[in-house]
Protein backbone atom coordinates (compact mmCIF):
# COMPACT_ATOMS: atom_id res chain seq x y z
CA UNK A 1 0.00 0.00 0.00
CA UNK A 2 1.32 3.11 -0.91
CA UNK A 3 1.58 6.50 1.95
CA UNK A 4 -1.19 8.17 0.44
CA UNK A 5 -3.45 4.98 0.23
CA UNK A 6 -2.39 4.15 3.98
CA UNK A 7 -3.44 7.37 5.06
CA UNK A 8 -6.73 7.58 3.36
CA UNK A 9 -7.47 4.34 4.53
CA UNK A 10 -6.62 5.45 7.91
CA UNK A 11 -8.82 8.62 7.81
CA UNK A 12 -11.79 5.91 6.44
CA UNK A 13 -11.38 4.32 9.87
CA UNK A 14 -11.98 7.46 11.84
CA UNK A 15 -15.20 8.16 10.11
CA UNK A 16 -18.74 7.00 11.92
CA UNK A 17 -20.36 3.84 10.69
CA UNK A 18 -23.10 5.98 8.01
CA UNK A 19 -19.85 7.82 7.10
CA UNK A 20 -18.10 5.15 6.04
CA UNK A 21 -21.42 3.13 4.74
CA UNK A 22 -21.74 5.86 2.12
CA UNK A 23 -18.28 5.75 1.30
CA UNK A 24 -18.58 1.94 0.21
CA UNK A 25 -21.63 3.00 -1.75
CA UNK A 26 -19.86 5.47 -3.65
CA UNK A 27 -17.00 3.30 -4.22
CA UNK A 28 -18.28 0.20 -5.49
CA UNK A 29 -19.71 0.61 -8.86
CA UNK A 30 -15.94 1.69 -9.50
CA UNK A 31 -15.16 -2.06 -8.17
CA UNK A 32 -16.50 -4.25 -11.15
CA UNK A 33 -13.29 -5.09 -12.17
CA UNK A 34 -12.36 -6.35 -8.37
CA UNK A 35 -14.67 -9.63 -9.01
CA UNK A 36 -13.03 -12.55 -11.10
CA UNK A 37 -16.04 -13.84 -13.55
CA UNK A 38 -14.76 -17.18 -13.03
CA UNK A 39 -15.06 -16.81 -9.08
CA UNK A 40 -18.48 -14.71 -9.66
CA UNK A 41 -20.13 -17.59 -11.95
CA UNK A 42 -19.14 -20.12 -9.50
CA UNK A 43 -21.02 -18.29 -7.09
CA UNK A 44 -24.09 -17.86 -9.04
CA UNK A 45 -23.90 -21.51 -9.82
CA UNK A 46 -23.48 -22.44 -6.42
CA UNK A 47 -26.52 -19.57 -5.49
CA UNK A 48 -28.81 -21.29 -8.12
CA UNK A 49 -27.73 -25.32 -6.86
CA UNK A 50 -28.60 -24.32 -3.32
CA UNK A 51 -32.08 -22.48 -4.58
CA UNK A 52 -33.16 -25.49 -6.53
CA UNK A 53 -32.00 -28.41 -3.95
CA UNK A 54 -34.42 -26.35 -1.16
CA UNK A 55 -37.28 -25.71 -3.98
CA UNK A 56 -37.30 -29.67 -4.02
CA UNK A 57 -36.73 -30.28 -0.73
CA UNK A 58 -33.66 -32.25 -0.61
CA UNK A 59 -31.93 -29.32 1.97
CA UNK A 60 -33.76 -27.72 4.79
CA UNK A 61 -32.70 -24.02 5.80
CA UNK A 62 -31.39 -23.33 9.58
CA UNK A 63 -32.98 -20.27 11.32
CA UNK A 64 -30.30 -17.45 11.74
CA UNK A 65 -30.87 -17.53 15.44
CA UNK A 66 -29.37 -21.19 15.59
CA UNK A 67 -26.58 -20.70 13.66
CA UNK A 68 -25.62 -17.40 15.53
CA UNK A 69 -25.96 -19.46 19.01
CA UNK A 70 -23.88 -22.18 17.10
CA UNK A 71 -21.58 -19.68 16.18
CA UNK A 72 -21.08 -17.95 20.09
CA UNK A 73 -20.79 -21.78 21.42
CA UNK A 74 -18.34 -22.46 19.39
CA UNK A 75 -16.12 -19.17 19.11
CA UNK A 76 -17.55 -17.11 21.97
Amino acid sequence: MTEKTEAIYAEALALNKNEREALVRLLAPHGKDWIDPEIEKAWLDEITRREKEYAEGKIESIPAEEVFRELRKKYG
